[in-house]
């Protein structure tokens, strides 16, 4: 048995009778029919009924059709993947991630593609985690990077970076300039400016401020009306610049994960750009823009 006696069967049982199927494969009636009578020789039995009026599939033949139908899609589903991964990537990925991170990631991400895969069209967007996750099941994105995600049965994740989280405050500030805290420290801080979303601040810190954007929280931050809580990436340019002051805090790591929906098939370009964001990472952590930590294990 093979796939061309599988696929001659399928086109003379579909579509009723040898002339047919000889018509719509372009090859002689005598040779479709030798080859689908060497099937049933094969196979022990008769497969097709043969009458005045054309043919009908017998329950062997049945089994045979369903059986050969889902062959033949397999067979043309690897074609055509094959066909796609020898090809040029194309197509548009849609990418989420915290703006702390976007903001260092996602100019050294379109330069690779923009240079490597130019036919490849990248949407870029922020958002916090919970918004991040909800628009990857609704099918708005087609991957994202989440901060420390809640198991979810819908999306699968793989640890981009774990990456060591700071307190910041305004210039200079008296409370931060050892630059690390104590736990007990850190639970006598005054007011803070914390994410619309989960966060690790603890209830005893007061939070009048909520942001849903990191910009706005270290401006805030800067103005002195509280102290936020980012990891290094999103704040190592205002650091630098004398903007903010930060201490480490080592018990408090952000895990940021890639996410993907479980089940739904993922494009090449998509692929492209998971290995581009890994990349991306690794140049980025030897530049000390990304400070990780060893993954805390409960």
């Amino acid at each position: 048995m093979d796939l061309r006696q599988i696929r001659y069967f399928v086109a003379v049982a579909e579509r009723g009778g040898f002339a047919a199927a000889a018509s719509t494969l372009n090859v002689a009636q005598s040779a479709l029919s030798r080859h689908v009578k060497e099937l049933e020789d094969e196979l022990g039995g008769s497969l097709l009924e043969r009458g005045a009026r054309g043919v009908s599939v017998t329950e062997s033949g049945k089994v045979l059709l369903a059986r050969g139908r889902w062959l033949l899609a397999v067979v043309d589903d690897i074609k055509a993947e094959v066909h796609t991964e020898n090809r040029e990537p194309s197509g548009t990925v849609r990418l989420g991630a915290p703006s702390s991170l976007g903001d260092i990631l996602y100019a050294p991400l379109a330069q690779i593609f923009v240079k490597q895969f130019p036919r490849v069209r990248l949407e870029l967007s922020g958002g916090l985690t919970e918004s991040l996750s909800d628009r990857l099941l609704r099918g708005e994105l087609d991957l994202a990077i989440v901060t420390t995600p809640l198991p979810n049965d819908h999306l699968d994740y793989e640890t981009l970076v774990v990456e060591q989280v700071f307190v910041i405050g305004p210039p200079r500030d008296s409370l931060l300039k050892r630059g690390k805290l104590t736990r007990k420290e850190f639970d006598t801080l005054p007011a803070a400016v914390t994410p619309l979303s989960r966060t690790p601040f603890p209830s005893t810190v007061p939070s009048s401020l909520r942001v849903d954007n990191s910009t706005p929280m270290k401006r805030m931050v800067a103005a002195g009306l509280g102290y936020g809580l980012l990891p290094f990436s999103g704040i190592q340019q205002e650091v630098a610049a004398g903007v903010l002051s930060a201490a480490r805090v080592p018990w408090i790591q952000a895990e940021r994960a890639l996410a993907l929906p479980r089940g739904r098939p993922v494009s090449r370009a998509t692929r492209e750009v998971v290995t581009a964001l890994k990349i991306v990472c690794r140049s980025l952590i030897e530049e000390g823009k990304i400070l990780t930590v060893p993954v805390r294990r409960t």
